[in-house]
């Protein structure tokens, strides 16, 4: 069979950005808080939307691929927030670049989209010969009201920006060797919007009381009250990042010592400090210099990473490369790639 993987990729940033050093002191945030993140810096979009950003990443990817947009058979969206609540920005984004062959749809998986959407277009492309160049596009933004980038998670930052890859047969860049994803949904109340549902409806009440928003801080401290849940919480964590992972080099007939590279998305430093012993592989073989300057861009960052890694020169011929992220759910998706320097 044809190999089938991502054979070009690109990346958007806004212009502008912020420097945490100068946000200390101000939204609550500490020194020792600022610090333990090590994010020093990221990106806000104050002009642009998740789908102008996302338009730009597409068109990036498209060029280096060396294809019309009217190559493209299928688009497959995903960001964590939308432009509107209601409307279809995968349809925005396939009309804007001019793929008009295609058709366009939206995964909504948090901060795995860009993975499960790499997962499906693999899939697509082993069983449809009909098509051979898939669109994986990623935009978000992080926005106040809706979510606070500084305050929202403990984890990370939020910085804004976009990603994309054309998954095909033909010139590949990175073969798509497998991919495997794991939910678990026990903690799926964790991050969600209370009101604007058909559960809780907007009113002038609610939204001026400010519940029109996502902090998962305060929503971990009500479900997460006593330790017993918290270590719960936090074994299912760090369980499921080394599980999908390994139990997807099981099916490939690989193990952990075989992934030469490891692309993940951008956490804090004191988050990352305990991922990576889990993945038995040096730190600078990993992208988690990338988190540092950007920030957690939401599922924008796989595919980011990915094109950033690339560009610097990280990759050697027939280096293993392990796609890893979580998302809100939860949910854990992995890629197996072999990189062709071509």
């Amino acid at each position: 069979m044809d190999p089938i993987g991502i054979r070009a990729t690109g990346r958007y940033l806004p212009k502008d950005f912020i420097l945490t050093k100068d946000i200390i002191g101000k939204e609550g945030l500490t020194a020792e808080e600022v610090e333990s993140i090590s994010t020093h810096r990221v990106f806000t979009a104050k002009d642009e939307e998740p789908t102008d950003m996302a338009i730009k990443a597409a068109k990036k990817a498209i060029d280096k691929a060396d294809i019309s947009p009217e190559e493209i058979d299928v688009v497959v969206y995903s960001g964590v927030f939308t432009d509107y609540i209601r409307w279809s920005d995968a349809a925005r984004v396939q009309y804007e670049i001019g793929a008009k062959n295609s058709y366009a749809f939206k995964f909504e998986q948090g901060c795995s989209g860009a993975m499960v959407s790499i997962d499906y277009g693999f899939s697509r492309l082993k069983t449809d010969y009909d098509i051979n160049n898939i669109l994986v596009v990623s935009g978000d933004k992080f926005e106040k009201p809706i979510i606070n980038r500084w305050k929202a998670a403990s984890a990370n930052y939020y910085g804004d920006g976009a990603s994309a890859g054309i998954l095909s047969r033909e010139n590949v860049r990175f073969n798509i060797l497998g991919s495997h994803s794991i939910a678990d949904g026990r903690f799926n109340h964790l991050w969600k919007i209370p009101i604007g549902g058909v559960a809780e409806p907007a009113t002038e009440e609610n939204v001026l009381a400010g519940e029109f928003s996502i902090d998962c801080k305060k929503t971990a401290s009500e479900y997460l009250s006593d330790d017993i849940k918290r270590e719960q919480l936090y074994n299912t964590l760090v369980n499921n990042n080394k599980k999908v992972m390994l139990d997807l080099l099981e099916r490939l007939n690989y193990s952990i010592e075989d992934v030469d590279k490891v692309v993940l998305y951008n956490l804090g430093k004191h988050v990352l400090d305990k991922i990576i012993p889990i993945l038995g592989i040096d730190e600078d073989k990993t992208s988690t210099y990338i988190s540092y300057q950007h920030g957690h861009m939401g599922c924008t960052d796989i595919l980011f990473n990915l094109d950033k890694m690339l560009e610097d020169g990280k990759f050697e011929d027939n280096d293993k490369i392990m796609l890893f992220s979580a998302g809100a759910g939860f949910t854990w998706s992995s890629t197996l790639l072999e990189y062709r320097r071509g």
